[in-house]
C-alpha cells in the first residue's frame, strides 16, 4: 500500500495548501479518503478522476469534503463530454444529514451510509470502520492488505476508547490539530501532538503519522511533542508517497 498526501491541513489551507485528503493505493486501486478544499487540484498531480474507484469520506465538515462538490462537476461534464464514467462510490456518515444529502447526486456520486458495521472490500484491500469522538458523526479508517494495516483516525478529541482500534497498526495518521499550549479546555475536538504520541504508544503502532496541521503553526513543534512519548514519528508532508 502507498498513501499520498494531497491535504494536510485543517480548518483551512495555508497558502498554497490544501485540507484534508490522502489517496491510498494497492496495485491498480485507487481509494481517496476525505475530499476537502484544494484537494481536487493536487489529486489530479497523481491519478485521473476517472480511476479512482472510491471516496471515503470520514465526515462531513467542509475542509473534509468540500471539494466533492467541485468533483461532481467534473464527472459530469466529463459524461457529457462522451467519457465512459460511472458513477463514482463515496462512502461517508449519514450526519449531519443536510451535508449527507447535498451528496446524493443522481448519475455522479453512488452514495452509501458507513456505520461500525460496515466492512469494504477492494481487491485485497478490507476497509472498517470505528466511531471517533467529534462534533459531527466521525469514523476512523482501517485498511489491511493481508500484511499491513493502515489506520487514520479522521478528525478526533482524546478518548481512551478509541484507542482499541488503533491497536497494532503498522502505520498510524493522527490529527494533531494543535499543541499542547493551544488547548485551553477538555472540549477541544482534536488531538494535541503530544496525545497523538500518547496514542501511538498506548497502541503499540509501528509509525505514526501527523497530520491536520493549523496552517500558522511550526510543524516542527508538533513533531517534537509527539517524540515525547513516541519515537518512529513524522509529519504528513503535502504531496509526499508514504510506503506503508
Amino acid at each position: 500500500m502507498k498513501l499520498t498526501v494531497l491535504g494536510n491541513n485543517g480548518p483551512f489551507p495555508a497558502a498554497g495548501g490544501a485540507c484534508s485528503g490522502y489517496l491510498l493505493t494497492e496495485g491498480d486501486i485507487k481509494i481517496l479518503i476525505d475530499c476537502g478544499n484544494g484537494v481536487l487540484s493536487n489529486l489530479q498531480k497523481f491519478a485521473r478522476i476517472e480511476d479512482l474507484d472510491a471516496v471515503i469520506l470520514t465526515h462531513l465538515h467542509s475542509d473534509h469534503m468540500s471539494d466533492m462538490m467541485v468533483l461532481r462537476y467534473a464527472i459530469q461534464i466529463k459524461k457529457g463530454r462522451g467519457a465512459d464514467i460511472k458513477p463514482l462510490k463515496v462512502y461517508a456518515p449519514a450526519e449531519p444529514k443536510e451535508e449527507y444529502d447535498r451528496l446524493n447526486i443522481q448519475d455522479v456520486y453512488s452514495l452509501s451510509p458507513i456505520s461500525e458495521d460496515t466492512v469494504l472490500k477492494f481487491g485485497n484491500l478490507e476497509i472498517s470502520f470505528a466511531g471517533m469522538k467529534h462534533p459531527v458523526k466521525c469514523f476512523g479508517v482501517s485498511v489491511y492488505n493481508g500484511s499491513k494495516r493502515f489506520v487514520f483516525s479522521g478528525d478526533t478529541s482524546w478518548d481512551q476508547n478509541i484507542i482499541e482500534f488503533f491497536r497494532g497498526a503498522d502505520f498510524l495518521m493522527l490529527d494533531a490539530g494543535l499543541l499542547s499550549k493551544d488547548k485551553k479546555s477538555d472540549n477541544v475536538p482534536h488531538l494535541t501532538a503530544r496525545e497523538c504520541g500518547i496514542v501511538a504508544k498506548e497502541a503499540g503502532v509501528s509509525k505514526l503519522l501527523l497530520t491536520h496541521f493549523w496552517p500558522e503553526d511550526d510543524v516542527a513543534n508538533h513533531l517534537s511533542e509527539a517524540k515525547e512519548n513516541f519515537e518512529n514519528v513524522e509529519i504528513a508532508e503535502l504531496l509526499k508517497t508514504y510506503e506503508i
